[in-house]
């Protein structure tokens, strides 16, 4: 077998494959494929662009003027409302579940807002009813509040917590409608009362000349029964509601003149603008001192100079509604004479008020004509007079502010005060005016009308005076130049 080879007898396949294409041809199917991802992917954000472009917008709600736990619940309901959104907006337009639940979120919302508002502008009505005077109108709740206050309360904590119920359910409990709130018998001030009865069976006074008049009498009794009403018991309490209500200006209204503009005002508002000269309209740092179940403020002597002034002014209002009523004249009229006096007078003096100015020579702040000598009477020493400070004319103005501080200085708590009386004047708009004086102090000096004099104080003034207090302007037309002044 030497020399013999191995020899290969079976079949010899040749490689044909190219490399290079096979290369060429994997790239270009990776090519492809990347290609057919940014396609899907751009495709994906096309859809999602215009999902977002078509998503629902949420609607706004408004709280401005609500009562602030409305407004509160109407924030806390369009939170939700629009978490609601910000999760389920892209699908709003492709679940129509989503949209039925937007559409009973809007409506509640809707009709919420809407029962909010009209709720918070309903309760405004009532406030400023009693900020006018005019709370009593309003029905009372059982614990001395008004109705519509209780029931807003009762509203408040019904339709919050976990036991909550619907705003439309608490109003059916709690109604605040003007049917249920509103007084249908008009409140009737029980001071106005006391005396108008009085005033009903006036006193008959017959004088030695034979004639008779009415007359309203001593209102003493009545006076002492507006004070005992006005005063609240040891705890705070009072007898009488309705004397509680208008001693806190929930109700009741009193005439203020505001430098010759007449206003009607509760009466705290008004002790506090003609005894202090200030408004507290707004604010309840004033009435807190009045109010005995404020123990941290309040002042007993501020609220017994209150219950003063109240009485005060009640009993000047009583003698303006009955005044003396003439029911027989004399049968000889004795002052025919004097009575032409004080016309010839008053004809003179209107010609001289005519020509003149008004000044505050005596620095008052109340204008006067004072600085006119035949315009003026001054008064011999040791007049005096028994007046109140309320009498004060412009109380708003520094100097008649300066005046009560001394005179209230001097007498703690004092409503009323002795006075030195030093002249009578007539005021700008024709009326009778007296200068006083607080004794020892002559920088203190402020106007009165003259008819809050004491009558002892009057009686004691020459006829020279009387006639210039009687003044009045002549209904009659005259000539002046007929009329001397000298």
């Amino acid at each position: 077998m030497a020399g013999e080879g191995l020899f290969f007898t079976g079949t010899v396949l040749k490689n044909n494959r190219n490399l290079l294409e096979e290369e060429a041809a994997r790239q270009k199917l990776a090519m492809q494929r990347e290609q057919l991802e940014l396609q899907k992917q751009e495709a994906a954000d096309k859809r999602k662009e215009a999902r977002k472009k078509n998503e629902y917008k949420p609607k706004n709600y408004a709280a401005d003027g609500m009562l602030p736990f409305l407004s509160d619940n109407l924030v806390s309901k369009a939170s939700s409302y629009r978490k609601y959104l910000d999760e389920n907006s892209q699908e709003y337009n492709d679940d129509p579940s989503i949209r039925s639940s937007v559409v009973d979120m809007e409506g509640e919302l809707t009709s919420y807002t809407s029962r909010a508002k009209n709720i918070s502008s309903t309760v405004t009505t009532y406030d400023n009813l009693v900020k006018q005077g005019n709370g009593g109108t309003l029905v009372m709740a059982d614990d001395g509040r008004y109705l519509y206050e209780y029931n807003i309360d009762k509203i408040q904590e019904a339709t919050s917590g976990k036991d909550a119920i619907s705003l439309e359910e608490a109003l059916e409990l709690y109604p605040i409608d003007a049917g249920t709130v509103i007084n249908r018998t008009p409140y009737k001030n029980p001071i106005n009362a006391l005396y108008d009865a009085k005033g009903s069976k006036m006193t008959t006074i017959t004088n030695a000349d034979g004639s008779q008049y009415k007359a309203l009498g001593d209102i003493s009794k009545q006076s002492e029964d507006v004070v005992a009403g006005l005063t609240p018991d040891k705890n705070g309490n009072w007898d009488n509601p309705d004397m509680e209500k208008l001693y806190l200006g929930k109700q009741g209204t009193i005439e203020v003149d505001d430098e010759g503009s007449k206003e009607n005002m509760s009466y705290p508002a008004a002790f506090a603008f003609e005894t202090r000269g200030i408004d507290i309209a707004g604010s309840t740092t004033f009435t807190d001192k009045l109010d005995p179940k404020n123990p941290d403020t309040y002042d007993p002597e501020l609220a017994n100079e209150y219950i003063q002034f109240i009485k005060d002014k009640s009993e000047e209002k009583a003698k303006r509604n009955y005044p003396n009523q003439l029911i027989k004249a004399k049968a000889e009229d004795k002052d025919a004479e004097g009575k032409k006096a004080q016309m010839e007078y008053n004809v003179d003096t209107t010609k001289i008020i005519s020509s003149s100015k008004t000044g505050d020579e005596a620095n008052t702040g109340y204008q006067t004509y004072y600085g006119h000598p035949k315009l003026a009477k001054d008064l011999t020493k040791g007049i005096k007079s028994d007046s109140p400070l309320s009498a004060i004319l412009n109380p708003s103005s520094d100097q008649a502010k300066a005046f009560k501080e001394i005179a209230q200085s001097m007498m703690a708590g004092a409503t009323t005060m002795e006075f030195d009386v030093l002249s009578i004047t007539l005021d700008s708009n024709g009326l009778p005016v007296a200068l006083i004086q607080i004794p020892g102090n002559p920088n203190s000096k402020a106007f009165i009308h003259y008819s809050r004099l004491s009558s002892k104080t009057i009686e004691m003034l020459g006829d020279d005076v009387k006639q210039l207090a009687n003044y009045e302007k002549p209904k009659v037309e005259f000539d002046p130049n007929n009329h001397s002044t000298d």
